[in-house]
């Protein structure tokens, strides 16, 4: 993301001296702009759906749990795997497997903020990155996601078909100092787990259902509420 920001500022900063720019000068550096944007986007989207990949993920997920620990914010953390994906390939083919898999990274794209950074995590399994945003914001994102896929239908419009997917849900807290493969791996459980209880089921699926209570910190939206009590957060 910081990456995107700095191609933004020297975008602006283009617009800015267009005028006054030697007009070579000028062309030359758009065309190296556009090459680092292409760059950029080869190393960091995912080609089938438009997401952001492994790659990219796996630095913003870093940077995030940096962020947490350095300004004691929460942020949450959804992974998402298709149910039976294989009987899908098996049935209509890979064609229509990566048809599936194009048709659900749009719908995450619609169905969550602009701030929120989704990823192709693995062959049918998704990531999304929710910044300053607590387990019931993540839960009820992760609600909404599910009600949208279950109003859509996939394969030929003769014979369609329904699909489903699995979502672990997990908040990180900063005081649990964490490192971030650590908090992937637990919110890879509570995947397991949603999985495990018969598919297209979201876990934890409720407050209650946490495996244990978790170390303070706060969401962007309790320290907005907070705003002006404190002059530092020490």
């Amino acid at each position: 993301m910081q990456f995107e920001e700095r191609l933004a500022r020297i975008r602006a900063f283009l617009e800015e001296k267009a005028d006054s720019c030697d007009e070579e000068l000028l062309h030359c550096i758009k065309e190296l702009l556009k090459i680092c944007q292409e760059l950029y986007t080869q190393a960091s989207v995912d080609f089938l759906t438009g997401l952001y990949n492994r790659r990219f993920f796996d630095r913003e997920l870093e940077l995030a749990v940096e962020r947490a620990q350095r300004e004691r914010l929460v942020f949450s953390l959804i992974l998402m795997d298709i149910d039976h994906f294989k009987i899908i390939n098996d049935r209509y083919g890979h064609v229509m497997g990566d048809e599936v898999l194009k048709r659900l990274g749009a719908l995450i794209k619609n169905t969550f903020r602009k701030i929120d950074i989704p990823a192709r995590y693995g062959g049918e399994e998704f990531a999304i990155i929710l910044p300053g945003t607590g387990f019931e914001g993540a839960l009820s994102a992760a609600r909404r996601f599910q009600k949208r896929l279950s109003q859509e239908e996939f394969g030929p419009s003769e014979n369609p078909f329904k699909v489903t997917v699995s979502m672990g849900v997990g908040t990180y807290r900063p005081l649990s100092k964490l490192s971030a493969q650590e908090f992937l791996k637990e919110v890879d459980y509570f995947l397991y787990r949603a999985k495990e209880a018969g598919r297209n089921q979201i876990f934890p699926s409720s407050p209650e259902d946490k495996l244990a209570p978790e170390p303070e910190g706060i969401s962007l939206e309790e320290r907005q509420a907070l705003k002006g009590v404190w002059l530092h957060d020490d």
